[in-house]
């Protein structure tokens, strides 16, 4: 009990801060004592009607659970008293009511999912109303098993990875000690998240509240009493199939491409590798920026789903190819630019025939480093 209230519910501590308190309670040095306490009759004392108590109960079952009080009594001294010596009553620094004068909850384990990031096997979202989804670890990548339209593909590791960590870091913003009235008994988003070696997964559940738009319930397989989180940080956790798919344009290897042939306009450059850097083909200045395009062609990633068909009003701007030192192509991209796509985007064509939306940063840079009116021919 704490600050004269009683909680009637079984829930998880946090080892360390208990831990922390025993240790703090055991060596507790009083200031004076004295030996004149009679229960009732200490009315100078305040202990009748203790600020706080304490109740210690032990493992061996034989042993009395021990009470300790702590009270302000004449002139705003503190004093104390415990059950194991009940005639004495201890004098204490004022600051030991700030030390030891917790509530309950300051004591409640907190956290919404309990795992170890690197073992964590499978993660599953399921939303009433929207995408859901589900991926498997293999080897060092995950692999989508759920929705059916990307199983077998691969999840964006880094994505999968930060999202996992987001969830360990989530912790309740209030444990409920009271009943609550949610909205609908089916939850509006479900996670779960399978760790190597457990056979069931930690399941966090959260609900709509009446009346309270800002807050969700939560249930937690981890927590013994329902929690309180605010919408905003529920919002952060809800991820889509597409946000987590990996939605990488082109792959290859930077260090096997020996040239670089970009046609833009009417004109037509042709980049090659020599040892000294990247140079027109006979010309004897090196190009800068060339390695980091290479680099930025293969983080380059889709902003929305790809078609494979064009409206009218894209016009193509751009073709990149990518060539081995045997002169055998390996990656050929074409870019297009159309006003019917949002500010900031083009599309990009690759070798499977789709047709991406993707940043037009990198088009604009190209643009600037091999302009329409030089190159080769």
């Amino acid at each position: 009990m704490a600050s004269g209230l009683s909680w009637n519910v079984k829930t998880r501590g946090m080892r360390g801060k208990i831990d922390n308190y025993f240790s703090r309670l055991s060596v507790l040095t009083p200031l004076r004592v004295f030996g004149d306490y009679v229960s009732g009759k200490g009315a100078k004392y305040g202990l009748d009607e203790a600020e706080f108590k304490i109740i210690l109960q032990f493992v061996d079952e034989t042993k009395l659970p021990l009470t300790i009080r702590f009270a302000r009594g004449v002139g705003g001294r503190v004093f104390g008293w415990n059950s194991e010596n009940p005639t004495f009553v201890y004098e204490f620094d004022p600051a030991v009511l700030g030390q030891f004068a917790f509530s309950a909850p300051y004591f409640f384990d907190a956290r919404v999912f309990n795992f170890v990031e690197k073992d964590v096997s499978q993660v599953q979202l399921v939303q009433s109303f929207g995408s859901s989804w589900l991926v498997r670890k293999q080897g060092e990548k995950y692999i989508f098993s759920l929705p059916g339209y990307l199983k077998g593909k691969d999840a964006a590791g880094s994505e999968i990875e930060l999202y996992i960590h987001t969830l360990a870091l989530l912790r309740a913003s209030k444990m409920i000690l009271a009943p609550v009235a949610v909205e609908k008994s089916i939850s509006a988003l479900t996670i779960k998240v399978l760790s190597r070696g457990r056979k069931e997964p930690d399941v966090v559940e959260f609900f709509t509240i009446e009346d309270d738009p800002s807050m969700y319930m939560g249930k937690s397989s981890w927590l013994p009493i329902p929690f309180l989180l605010d919408v905003e940080s529920v919002s952060q956790l809800v991820r889509s199939a597409f946000d987590v798919q990996n939605r990488t344009v082109v792959d290859f290897d930077i260090g096997s491409v020996a040239s670089f042939v970009v046609d833009h306009g009417e004109h037509r450059y042709i980049i090659v590798r020599k040892d000294e850097g990247w140079r027109v083909r006979g010309g004897e200045k090196n190009i800068p920026g060339i390695d980091m395009s290479l680099w930025r062609f293969t983080n380059l990633t889709f902003e929305a789903l790809p078609l494979n068909n064009l409206s009218d009003t894209a016009v193509k701007v751009m073709r990149c190819q990518l060539l081995d030192s045997d002169g055998k192509l390996i990656q050929a991209m074409n870019f297009y630019v159309d006003p019917n796509l949002p500010t900031g985007q083009c599309w990009m064509k690759s070798g499977d025939g789709m047709y991406y939306p993707v940043s037009s940063r990198l088009l604009r840079d190209l643009q600037g480093m091999f302009p329409t009116g030089n190159g080769n021919k």
